[in-house]
């Protein structure tokens, strides 16, 4: 065991001290970081001038039902043909037609000259007020301003959720998409770990396999020792450098003031999951790698494990709809799916999961 021990603190410093570890640990994060809220900001940007002549301009109608109001900002045309020219002179940023038969139907054609794109295809080239400008308009014989007043906003839903004891429990909706997203978070921090770790083990083994050096090691150490400490030495190099990463997004999360519901019973359970599942596949990736006669083939050997710790994304609905249900119970049953199964199914649901 002490020659495990030795093992695995060569392989743990002469990892560390990479210089490309490193730059994987502290710059990588910060640059995907900025990329990131670049991106969004880009994102956010695109859309507001999207919409910016929409909402600047006046916007025109045809009215064929003679029943909207007159209001300002609403330019009323007496045909379509005079609303499509002013709509092509750009002195309007839309029109829309209201047709004879918009009691019955409802049915509105909005006009613009704004392409539909990814990020503004369901939202409506409208500017603001005009739901309230129709809804006057449906109900100005009405004489009573609370009816009025109530009719644009029928109803402001509370929901209340009973547990299995009848209890009215005082969970927000808030608070379960908050779980959803954190149950994410624990499933792509595995994930990546895995993958990480991953790739240390097999360069490591593969880089002695190459230059024959494990043939001389295995005459001073015996094969399980050595495994083991690999094993050890990089694993603990792959978890410095998420429990960094970690850090820093809690850091980030702190600075935002973003909260979360997850306890520390939670975290305490994923934290178990992760290790345990940390050890399973890195078991796995070594012992599959060690296989092959180069970092090639000890790499297309490992993929398979990398796959299965992934498939329990491809059910991650019906985890986050059914907690407790079939599917999630089958994946927690199945060694290799378990960990991240199980870290899915309590940060959702806490109390159901056994």
């Amino acid at each position: 065991m002490r020659k495990a021990w030795i093992v695995a603190r060569h392989e743990f410093l002469t990892t560390v001290r990479r210089v490309w570890f490193v730059v994987v640990t502290f710059v990588l994060p910060v640059i995907f970081g900025a990329l990131g809220y670049g991106m969004h900001q880009v994102a956010e940007q695109a859309v507001v001038e999207s919409q910016l002549a929409v909402r600047t301009k006046p916007m025109g109608y045809v009215d064929r039902w003679g029943g909207p109001l007159e209001r300002e900002g609403f330019r009323k045309f007496d045909t379509e043909e005079e609303a499509r020219k002013a709509l092509l002179a750009k002195t309007i940023g839309s029109y829309l037609i209201v047709p004879m038969d918009y009691l019955k139907t409802g049915t509105i054609e909005v006009y613009s000259t704004r392409r539909p794109t990814a990020m503004t295809a369901r939202i409506p080239p409208l500017p603001a007020g005009v739901h309230d400008w129709l809804l006057n308009s449906i109900l100005k014989d009405v004489p009573d301003p609370d009816r009025i007043a109530r009719a644009k906003k029928p109803f402001e839903p509370t929901p209340k959720y009973l547990d299995e004891s009848g209890n009215i429990s005082s969970e927000r909706s808030e608070e379960t998409e908050q779980r959803a997203v954190a149950a994410y978070a624990f499933f792509l921090l595995l994930l990546t770990a895995i993958f990480t770790s991953s790739a240390y083990l097999l360069q490591g083994m593969a880089e002695e396999k190459e230059n024959r050096v494990l043939e001389m090691v295995l005459s001073s150490i015996k094969p399980h020792e050595l495994m083991l400490g690999k094993l050890i030495g990089l694993g603990a190099a792959g978890l410095l450098q998420m429990t960094i990463w970690v850090t820093m997004s809690m850091v980030m999360v702190i600075a935002l003031a973003i909260q979360f519901v997850v306890s520390p019973a939670a975290f305490t359970f994923c934290f178990v999951y992760f290790l345990l599942g940390y050890i399973l596949y890195g078991s796995l990736m070594l012992g599959f790698g060690s296989l092959g006669t180069n970092l090639r083939e000890s790499q297309q050997m490992a993929s398979i494990w990398s796959f299965i710790g992934a498939s329990p994304a491809m059910v991650a609905i019906a985890l986050f709809e059914a907690p407790q249900g079939t599917v999630a119970r089958v994946f927690s049953y199945i060694p290799f799916t378990a960990p991240t199964t199980m870290m899915f199914r309590y940060v959702v649901d806490p109390k159901g999961t056994p």
